[in-house]
């Protein structure tokens, strides 16, 4: 029966992780509530069935020609520069204050989005200042999203998603470069973390399983919704913004 939870959780959370490029959160969820794994084995386990559907779901979307390099790469490198960083001030940081910094940083971004889909379409004008500040916004939000991985061990694929959808990134794309991005962060998180990581390798095993399924489906989901160009496309930003908001207003209440 166990077995049997495990592989359908990790199909779920993989094929979600995959096809809005966030998620990940979800599997330490599943952990905890369902397996009883404490917080930080949970977390540590998390990061590593994270790692395959990333590589599988990026494979697919390489091969679907959705996965924008270009603006990728600038963000891998804001990336990779706050994993680097939140692992190394790891033994300095306050917890409490590192929670409440990321919360504002995710309400901020999700009122960004919300701002970019409901506002800006009805302006005039959008000058290079405008356009330049989406640009910081997304640098920025990649830099948070290194910065959960380097200090928490999360995915931080939200504020991935989040920059992607401020450079005008259709959804599938926005996923698909997420993954792309993560699949190299991930890595060097487990790397800097590996040392002191906590796995319960009995439970990964199986969810990796049902994760990689979930992981190869979402492609084709996703290339689907982004050719037909319909109201599912239109829809998931404001979701998506949605979503932040609620991770960042949460540890208020």
């Amino acid at each position: 029966m166990n077995i049997l939870m495990l592989t359908l959780c990790g199909f779920i959370i993989g094929f979600i992780l995959i096809s809005v490029g966030m998620g990940a959160a979800l599997y330490i969820g599943c952990l905890i509530t369902f397996f009883h794994l404490p917080d930080k084995t949970a977390a540590a386990s998390a990061l590593v069935i994270t790692l395959p559907a990333l590589i599988v779901g990026t494979y697919f979307y390489h091969r679907k020609n959705l996965i924008n390099y270009n603006q990728g790469n600038k963000l891998l490198i804001w990336a990779i520069c706050g994993t680097l960083g939140g692992s190394l001030i790891v033994p300095f940081i306050n917890q409490h204050y590192y929670q409440i910094i990321i919360s504002i940083i995710l309400i901020v971004l999700a009122i960004t989005i919300l701002f970019h889909v409901f506002v800006d379409p009805h302006l005039k004008h959008q000058s290079y200042v405008h356009h330049k500040l989406h640009r910081v916004m997304a640098n920025f939000a990649s830099v948070i999203s290194g910065i959960m991985i380097g200090l928490a061990g999360m995915s931080g694929g939200g504020p991935l998603v989040a920059g992607m959808l401020l450079l005008d990134a259709p959804m599938a794309q926005a996923a698909a470069t997420s993954s792309y991005i993560r699949v190299w962060t991930t890595l060097l998180g487990i790397g800097l973390h590996f040392n002191t990581m906590k796995i319960a390798w009995n439970l990964v095993f199986y969810m990796i399983l049902g994760t990689t399924v979930g992981a190869l489906i979402a492609p084709y989901i996703m290339q689907k919704i982004n050719t037909e160009n319909n109201w599912i496309n239109r829809i998931f930003k404001p979701i998506i913004a949605l979503i932040l908001l609620y991770m960042g207003i949460k540890s208020f209440i």
